[in-house]
């Protein structure tokens, strides 16, 4: 029985911890709104501030650790020679000149293929 009467005492003491910590947690946040209404009521609404910050403080802390980053990893790259660049481009540009061609011929064979399309429907 007194094991019984034990386990109830520490299993209500368990729940009133708890309610403890929300009556606490409460007591945060309505103090947390009185500190917001005494700020407001000094004439220095809290959006302003929070814009100066992100402005001032946050944006150029995200710049700088922005660049630092873009130039550790620009450091990391391993650059081609220039030969070997040379031959890429002209890989690329070749490629280019061969569909480039390939359109124009299509193009142009179409267009063709249209005008005795439509002369023909026209006579």
């Amino acid at each position: 029985m007194a094991n019984k009467n034990n386990k109830k005492k520490q299993q209500t003491g368990g729940l009133q911890e708890a309610k403890l910590s929300v009556e606490e947690k409460q007591a945060v946040k309505t103090e947390k709104l009185k500190q917001k209404e005494k700020a407001e009521k000094k004439g220095r609404p809290i959006w302003i501030v929070r814009v100066f910050i992100a402005l001032f403080v946050r944006f150029p802390r995200w710049v700088a650790r922005l660049t630092r980053e873009t130039f550790g990893e620009l450091k990391k790259v391993r650059w081609p020679t220039l030969a070997k660049t040379i031959a890429q481009t002209g890989v690329v540009l070749g490629v280019v000149i061969i569909f480039s061609l390939i359109i124009f011929a299509m193009d142009r064979g179409l267009g063709e293929l249209y005008g005795l399309l439509i002369g023909g429907a026209a006579r």
